[in-house]
């Protein structure tokens, strides 16, 4: 199925760097699941609301405005019978696609579902990927399946 970007969606990358917004403009073309932008660009004050509520961990997020002028960060979710799903089967084919668009535009990104690996690297497969991350950091750390963000 052909997916295209919502007006809210393409509303949500004004402020975002142009080379995440050509990724997640190639992403969704290419997509075997429907998204939406959830969130690009974030004020100082929304993300302090994030790391009070405990669904963000810094204030140092990339969904801020970085010394370029752009945020360098976007959350993109399932959508689901009319709606924004935070559902990890459906989530991992918007990474796959995601990793497709940023290696087609040579844009190399960081996965908030494994946060040590580049997005644009190789490997066994997505869940593989989301499994061994967990391996290697149990505990506090912070799962964002939905995050990409430029590496």
């Amino acid at each position: 199925m052909l997916y295209a970007l919502s007006e809210r969606s393409k509303s949500n990358l004004v402020g975002v760097h142009p080379d995440m917004v050509r990724v997640v403009e190639h992403a969704i073309k290419i997509s075997a699941q429907d998204f939406t932008v959830f969130e690009g660009l974030r004020t100082r004050e929304r993300q302090a609301q994030y790391v009070a509520r405990g669904v963000s961990k810094t204030m140092n997020s990339d969904h801020l405005r970085q010394p370029d002028g752009f945020s360098h960060a976007v959350d993109l979710l399932p959508w689901i019978d009319g709606g924004p799903r935070w559902e990890w089967p459906a989530i991992y084919p918007i990474a796959h696609a995601v990793r497709m668009a940023a290696r087609a535009e040579k844009v190399h990104l960081t996965w908030g579902g494994a946060w040590d690996c580049r997005i644009h690297d190789t490997h066994p497969s997505l869940e593989t990927e989301v499994a061994e991350y967990c391996k290697r950091h149990a505990g506090p750390d912070f799962i964002d399946g939905p995050h990409y963000q430029l590496a």
